[in-house]
């Protein structure tokens, strides 16, 4: 009898334990991270010059539905018309960074972004056919 409860109790945990890790991953799965930056030199983004101020967003739900996942805007609001790249970024682990960073690399001449990073976060993103 007592073995028994034992097996239903450490079933139950098991049971609730897992439950919360879906739930956690399911919450991950739903964030969206958005952040300005300026950019005062031109840079290229997939074939396009980026000049002035820009809002970087990230769906992390589209993202694990492998669609486009990062939108850049002209200015400081995701308005449609705006719209200037969205695509479907490769996550690489990085080092935590305490601002949202964008890096970089000389392409004939014109600095390319290759991968940009939300401040407090272990996970950059990858422009694809950058790298």
């Amino acid at each position: 009898m007592k073995s028994l409860l034992l097996f239903v109790t450490l079933l139950g945990v098991v049971a609730l334990s897992s439950s919360s890790f879906v739930g956690s991953k399911a919450a991950n799965a739903s964030k969206r991270q958005k952040a300005t930056t300026q950019f005062n030199q031109p840079v290229r983004l997939q074939g396009v010059i980026l000049k002035g101020e820009y809002l970087f967003v990230h769906d992390d739900a589209a993202m694990a539905r492998g669609e486009a996942c990062t939108f850049v805007y002209k200015g400081n609001a995701p308005v449609k018309e705006n719209l200037v790249v969205s695509f479907h970024c490769i996550p690489a682990q990085r080092l935590k960074v305490a601002n949202f960073t964008v890096r970089t690399q000389l392409v004939a001449g014109v600095n390319e972004l290759r991968e940009f990073q939300f401040a407090g976060e272990l996970e950059a993103h990858m422009v694809p056919g950058a790298n």
